[in-house]
């Protein structure tokens, strides 16, 4: 029989997972919206076909940001979202978001991202200085972002002062 000291700490530890679980839900919900508002602040060259998200590796992002392509347009063009493993697997897209687990394929992406004005979106820590146009971070315990002018530009995108104004310069 448990006692009902260890019942309180089992109790409190499955409160504690579950506040967990809900802030790491709450942050990728977070991270989709970001990202398709993203879309409202930077300029592509004119494509033709559907405006592409492609996701890089495993990320929850991949499911919100699905969630959200089914109600919303970038402009009056449809969103859709692919995932990818590899540099290799990558389609023709607009935007790049490389879960954590992928942040080793960077490099490789960002000569295509140049060549094929790619927006490339990151989660891990010095991802702008790697060449990274956005990157989550956590600032004073929130969701934030740091963001690199040059790094966008770079990649033949123009991006707004509103969105420069929003986000952490990344430091080179």
């Amino acid at each position: 029989m448990l006692g009902p000291s260890l019942c309180r700490r089992i109790v409190l530890l499955i409160l504690l997972a579950g506040i967990a679980f809900t802030t790491k839900a709450q942050e990728e919900k977070f991270k989709a919206l970001f990202i398709y508002n993203f879309t409202k602040h930077v300029n592509w060259p004119p494509r033709p076909g559907n405006f592409v998200i492609c996701i890089v590796g495993n990320s929850s992002v991949l499911e919100e940001i699905e969630s959200i392509a089914l109600k919303k347009t970038v402009g009056s063009t449809p969103i859709e979202i692919t995932k990818a493993n590899s540099a290799e697997e990558l389609p023709e897209c607009h935007i790049v978001y490389i879960s954590f687990n992928k942040s080793a394929l960077l490099p490789q992406l960002l000569q295509r991202a140049k060549e094929k004005n790619i927006l490339i979106i990151t989660e891990k820590s010095n991802s702008c200085t790697a060449g990274a146009g956005i990157n989550f971070i956590a600032h004073d315990g929130k969701l934030v972002f740091e963001i690199s002018k040059p790094n966008i530009e770079n990649c033949g995108l123009k991006v707004s002062s509103e969105l420069l104004k929003l986000g952490y310069t990344a430091s080179k």
